[in-house]
């Protein structure tokens, strides 16, 4: 069981995470985030679950894991707009794979548009949802799941999924890891509101395959030609450069990656 005392000891954020709620199982904390009212604003706020039963991902994918042995949460936000809102999704899972670094010793990479990968195998994914009222963005909800002490997953999952404790073979204290990354994801929020460049440069740094040629997917339709990963551009949006040295601009909802890009 997650030990909640612990980990607020152990929270050194000065916002985020300091409203939180903890469920022993949920469906979905995302669907959950994007439901929940209140009269008061609920920016930083977190929703964690030991177990959640109706995990999806990209594409809505399943995403099913052991209870008990990992992170699965929600944070809700409350930016002015909704404008780059893909770099924000970025700039948590570059929170994350700095904390595992960090923490655990753990070098990954990531994959556009939500995922962290070691090797070929994944640790996290990332499901980033908007709430609006009207044409008023509400809030933004981001959504994370970090494998952190399984060490077997059910069917194909044992061939493309890792966790903390497989990849660094040590025990990681969940409630200690979850407050280092709040805190990352606290300052990576700052650097994403304030419009750096340095985010979007340490983004593409640690992102899979930028200067390697890839085969994509555009709505469904695989194009003929292969393009040039640039990385992304101060939007978040996915830059590929065709032979002809023209480049496109693409956000999540339109392309995928179906080649790996790094070999």
């Amino acid at each position: 069981m997650f030990d909640t005392t612990l980990f607020e000891s152990k929270l050194a954020t000065s916002w985020l995470g300091r409203s939180f709620s903890f469920f022993e199982e949920l469906p979905s904390t995302n669907s959950l985030a994007k439901k929940r009212e209140g009269d008061n604003s609920m920016h930083g706020t977190l929703i964690l679950t030991d177990y959640q039963s109706g995990g999806r991902g990209q594409y809505d994918r399943k995403w099913t894991v052991d209870p008990g042995k990992n992170l699965t949460f929600s944070i809700i936000f409350e930016p002015k707009n909704a404008d780059r809102l893909n770099l924000l999704t970025l700039a948590c899972a570059l929170a994350v794979q700095e904390s595992l670094e960090e923490i655990a010793g753990i070098q990954g990479k990531i994959k556009w548009p939500n995922d962290i990968l070691i090797a070929n195998k994944k640790i996290c994914g990332i499901l980033t949802e908007t709430v609006f009222i009207g044409n008023r963005l509400d809030r933004v909800v981001v959504g994370i799941g970090l494998n952190v002490a399984q060490t077997q997953f059910p069917g194909q999952m044992a061939e493309k999924a890792t966790s903390v404790c497989l990849e660094s073979n040590e025990a990681i204290s969940r409630e200690e890891l979850l407050a280092h990354l709040l805190q990352r994801i606290e300052y990576k929020y700052r650097q994403w509101t304030h419009q750096s460049k340095e985010l979007v440069k340490e983004v593409n740094g640690l992102m899979r395959g930028v200067g390697k040629w890839c085969d994509i997917e555009i709505n469904g339709d695989v194009l003929e030609e292969k393009y040039k990963f640039l990385g992304v551009n101060e939007s978040g949006e996915f830059l590929a450069m065709k032979k002809d040295l023209d480049v496109q601009k693409y956000t999540y909802q339109q392309i995928r990656v179906l080649e790996d890009p790094s070999t």
